[in-house]
């Protein structure tokens, strides 16, 4: 039985070559044996609202727990990666309890709270930060040349999260639809 790698995509428009799409995939091709890849589609990815996309990723996170080997990977992709890591700062039991999350990697994701990026809702709280600290395990990942979430968003997690792992890719982009994506690949077939 192979372990979940549970994505959740970006916000906006998906599928063809938008949003997340692409970027979901090239990791289908290159993790598809080592992993069940479990990408759920996220209410009004268009209009995204932090309560309904929090409420999605719990759906999916109690369904891999009854049914998939403890050790999941949880990834996220812009909004999503912000947004999986408020989940786990308000449900910091899904990551202590017996082993059933392994690693987690928010890619690409903003840091709100940034100048510009001032969206509270979508912000971590001061608790959900704490609660993050004892999460192993934890990896950002951000392309150098990302112009649509610059890679100061992944120094504002490094600062906040100096036990993370940080992963820069050299020229991914924001969607990491094409360019150098191995860094990234590797460190996820990991935890298979």
């Amino acid at each position: 039985m192979r372990r979940d790698l549970i994505f959740i995509h970006s916000a906006g428009k998906q599928g063809g070559d938008d949003g997340s799409s692409r970027f979901l995939a090239r990791l289908e091709a290159a993790l598809d044996g080592l992993f069940r890849i479990v990408a759920p589609e996220m209410p009004t990815p268009e209009r995204p609202d932090v309560e309904l996309w929090l409420r999605e990723i719990d759906r999916v996170v109690s369904n891999s727990k009854s049914d998939a080997r403890p050790g999941a990977v949880l990834a996220g992709h812009s909004l999503g990666g912000s947004t999986i890591l408020q989940y786990l700062g308000r449900n910091r039991e899904i990551y202590r309890d017996d082993n059933w999350l392994s690693a987690v990697f928010s890619i690409s994701a903003p840091f709100w709270g940034l100048k510009d990026w001032e969206v509270t809702g979508f912000a971590l709280s001061a608790p959900e930060i704490a609660a993050l600290q004892g999460l192993k395990d934890l990896y950002f990942c951000h392309s150098a040349d990302d112009r649509i979430v610059p890679p100061g968003h992944q120094d504002a997690y490094a600062d906040h999260f100096p036990h993370a792992g940080c992963i820069r890719l050299r020229s991914a982009g924001h969607l990491l639809s094409d360019g150098d994506t191995d860094d990234l690949i590797e460190k996820i077939a990991a935890f298979a």
